[in-house]
């Protein structure tokens, strides 16, 4: 019983910093940046065009010589965006119509909701962008 207590003070000890520990790790959060891509044409055709709102501008994806960067499927558009780091966070759509004289149309627009993780001082910068002034 003797070598038993020389080993439960130490064990009290890690026990009681490890609690400590808890609220710290817990309360830890992660700061993200986010983009919302909305994904123009029709899903079962080739050429998809995707707009992106940056916090900045919505814009249409375009390469670095500034042409509109077409996908062959939206699979295809997600891979691009998962490749440069982005996490798809939440994907939706909306859709918006008009009846007269019973007669109407519709129209659905799906978008996608990526994140990716910045420091307090990126995510700072990127709402004072978002900000107009």
């Amino acid at each position: 019983m003797k070598n038993m207590n020389k080993y439960i003070l130490p064990l009290k000890k890690i026990l009681l910093i490890f609690a400590f520990c808890i609220p710290m790790i817990t309360f830890a959060q992660s700061t993200y940046i986010y983009n919302i891509v909305s994904i123009e044409g029709n899903m079962n055709e080739k050429g998809i065009k995707v707009k992106v709102d940056d916090g900045k501008n919505i814009e249409k994806l375009k390469d670095e010589n500034g042409k509109d960067i077409k996908f062959n499927t939206p699979a295809a558009a997600l891979m691009y965006f998962i490749s440069k780091g982005w996490e798809l966070y939440i994907n939706d759509s909306t859709s918006e119509g008009t009846v007269f004289n019973g007669i109407g149309t519709n129209r659905s627009t799906s978008y996608w909701i990526f994140r990716k993780p910045c420091t307090k001082e990126e995510f700072d910068k990127a709402v004072e962008e978002g900000i107009k002034k």
